[in-house]
């Protein structure tokens, strides 16, 4: 929606705005226009992108590395280049307190005759937690698009240097623009959710790790050095056949973060192998626990053959492929949760 009045206090250019537009961020000279909201426009930085030939490059280089895009090469076609910056926030955060829990271990003891016999017991610990957690989350209420997770944790990793908007001149701000993504949540939104975030890290740790926590006493400090960061994101979308697949890129490095992909015919017929594969896995684990009177291999025969085709028969039935880079599981800490 565009509302007239809003100019640009720079170069004095008509500003899109929506109702929620906290800065509006000129397109044309690059200059941050606070709108509403608690945020300081000296506090926000941008990430400067490749172009979009770089980009291309990119995609092309990542076609040549992959084992089953290689092959289709001739059949793939680019049909549309997308990029934007879009808004995070970045702080930290100094959380401490107490956390008491529980864990259940198997203790072996062998007797004089040397006859082994093992046990569970439940192992109590008490950890003091005092550590600062760098997080990053963001700044869109929107954020299910492909590749906005793994775009964090890339950045997360890597590190990227980023500049002060305010000293972007025009000519610089020329040189790397792209499209601007809203920003829908301002600082004193971002740092209560850091402080809420802060806690549900280190509880989700301990969750992972103790069959129960016993206490959890964790308290968060005031965010520090928080500041709004701009990240550059490319997607790519291109066809094989009549289908239309994409690819995800960081803008700063080019590094492909996740992307869909077609399943050609000897990646459907390994899944499909793996479909039979589990069959037969639950089939002659049962029959052999039934034989031996063994009820407990027949089920876990079961579980495990019943798991592993429904794994396979979903990626058969999903009809494409998911690549991601960052591997995103068990690596997002830090992140914003919405």
């Amino acid at each position: 929606m565009e509302a007239v009045g809003f100019k640009c206090e720079r170069c004095g250019a008509p500003l899109e705005v929506s109702p929620e537009t906290i800065v509006a961020i000129c397109p044309y000279c690059g200059f941050p226009n606070h709108l509403s909201g608690n945020l300081k426009t000296e506090n926000i930085y941008i990430v400067p992108t490749k172009d979009k030939n770089a980009i291309a490059k990119a995609f092309w280089d990542r076609v040549n590395r992959d084992f089953d895009l290689k092959r289709m090469k001739e059949q793939i076609e680019i049909v549309d280049i997308e990029g934007h910056y879009a808004p995070y926030w970045v702080g930290n955060v100094h959380v401490e307190g107490d956390v008491r829990y529980m864990v259940r271990e198997e203790e072996c003891h062998t007797d004089s005759k040397g006859n082994t016999h093992c046990h569970t017991v439940e192992r109590h610990y008490h950890d003091y937690v005092d550590e600062v957690l760098n997080l990053i989350g963001s700044a869109r209420r929107q954020v299910k698009s492909f590749g906005v997770d793994d775009i964090i944790v890339h950045y997360s990793r890597a590190k990227p240097k980023g500049r002060k908007l305010l000293e972007l001149d025009e000519d610089q701000w020329g040189k790397i623009k792209l499209e601007i993504l809203n920003t829908e949540i301002d600082e004193t939104q971002a740092k209560m959710i850091m402080r809420e975030d802060a806690i549900d890290v280190i509880r989700n740790r301990y969750s992972a790790k103790a069959d129960r926590i016993e206490q959890f006493d964790i308290k968060a400090d005031e965010p520090q050095n928080v500041s709004l960061v701009l990240l550059p994101m490319w997607t790519v979308y291109y066809k094989h056949e009549n289908s239309i697949y994409h690819a995800v890129f960081a803008g700063w490095d080019g590094r492909d973060i996740a992307a869909t992909e077609p399943m050609p015919v000897w990646r459907r017929a390994q899944y499909m192998t793996g479909v039979v594969l589990g069959i037969v896995i639950g089939a002659a684990g049962a029959a052999y626990g039934g034989a031996n009177g063994s009820a407990i291999l027949s089920v876990l025969s079961l579980i495990i053959g019943a798991g592993a085709s429904g794994y396979f028969g979903s990626l058969v039935l999903e009809g494409q492929r998911t690549e991601r880079s960052t591997g995103i599981m068990g690596s997002f800490m830090g992140g914003l949760k919405r």
